[in-house]
Protein backbone atom coordinates (compact mmCIF):
# COMPACT_ATOMS: atom_id res chain seq x y z
CA UNK A 1 0.00 0.00 0.00
CA UNK A 2 1.08 3.36 -1.11
CA UNK A 3 1.87 5.96 1.91
CA UNK A 4 1.04 9.87 1.02
CA UNK A 5 1.68 12.84 3.04
CA UNK A 6 -0.90 14.95 4.29
CA UNK A 7 0.61 17.92 2.38
CA UNK A 8 0.64 15.80 -0.95
CA UNK A 9 -2.69 14.53 -0.42
CA UNK A 10 -3.96 18.02 0.40
CA UNK A 11 -2.14 19.20 -2.78
CA UNK A 12 -3.55 16.52 -4.98
CA UNK A 13 -6.93 15.79 -3.30
CA UNK A 14 -8.65 15.01 -6.57
CA UNK A 15 -6.39 13.58 -7.99
CA UNK A 16 -5.79 11.00 -5.14
CA UNK A 17 -9.48 10.45 -4.91
CA UNK A 18 -9.41 9.32 -8.24
CA UNK A 19 -6.66 6.85 -7.58
CA UNK A 20 -8.30 5.26 -4.93
CA UNK A 21 -11.78 5.25 -6.77
CA UNK A 22 -9.76 3.42 -9.43
CA UNK A 23 -8.66 0.65 -6.66
CA UNK A 24 -5.44 2.09 -5.18
CA UNK A 25 -4.97 2.38 -1.54
CA UNK A 26 -2.61 4.79 0.70
CA UNK A 27 -1.17 5.06 4.01
CA UNK A 28 -1.77 8.65 4.99
CA UNK A 29 1.04 9.46 7.32
CA UNK A 30 1.06 12.70 9.39
CA UNK A 31 4.49 13.47 10.40
CA UNK A 32 5.81 10.30 8.75
CA UNK A 33 3.82 8.25 11.07
CA UNK A 34 0.63 6.22 10.07
CA UNK A 35 -2.58 8.04 10.93
CA UNK A 36 -5.60 6.95 8.42
CA UNK A 37 -6.23 4.99 5.55
CA UNK A 38 -7.74 5.25 2.18
CA UNK A 39 -9.42 2.58 0.36
CA UNK A 40 -11.85 1.75 -2.51
CA UNK A 41 -15.33 1.97 -1.11
CA UNK A 42 -16.09 -1.96 -1.82
CA UNK A 43 -13.03 -2.53 0.43
CA UNK A 44 -14.37 -0.53 2.74
CA UNK A 45 -17.51 -2.09 3.16
CA UNK A 46 -16.19 -5.42 3.41
CA UNK A 47 -14.03 -4.18 5.90
CA UNK A 48 -17.17 -3.02 7.91
CA UNK A 49 -19.26 -6.27 7.65
CA UNK A 50 -16.36 -8.19 9.02
CA UNK A 51 -15.98 -6.13 12.21
CA UNK A 52 -20.14 -6.73 12.41
CA UNK A 53 -21.25 -8.19 15.71
CA UNK A 54 -23.54 -9.86 13.14
CA UNK A 55 -21.04 -11.49 11.32
CA UNK A 56 -18.70 -12.07 13.77
CA UNK A 57 -21.46 -14.22 15.78
CA UNK A 58 -22.23 -16.34 12.60
CA UNK A 59 -18.42 -17.05 11.60
CA UNK A 60 -18.45 -18.03 15.36
CA UNK A 61 -21.21 -20.33 15.13
CA UNK A 62 -20.34 -21.68 11.45
CA UNK A 63 -16.78 -22.49 13.03
CA UNK A 64 -18.75 -24.18 15.85
CA UNK A 65 -20.63 -26.14 14.24
CA UNK A 66 -17.78 -27.33 11.71
CA UNK A 67 -15.55 -28.59 14.90
CA UNK A 68 -18.65 -30.83 15.81
CA UNK A 69 -18.75 -32.53 12.43
CA UNK A 70 -22.30 -30.48 11.63
CA UNK A 71 -21.22 -28.82 8.56
CA UNK A 72 -18.49 -29.80 5.21
CA UNK A 73 -15.67 -27.35 4.34
CA UNK A 74 -15.79 -26.18 0.73
CA UNK A 75 -13.39 -29.04 -0.13
CA UNK A 76 -15.94 -31.64 0.75
CA UNK A 77 -18.55 -30.36 -1.28
CA UNK A 78 -18.39 -31.49 -4.75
Amino acid sequence: MAEIGIKDLKSGVSRIVDEVEGGRSYVVTKRGRPAAVLVPIDEAEDLVLASAEEFISMRRQARDAYRRGASKSIEEID
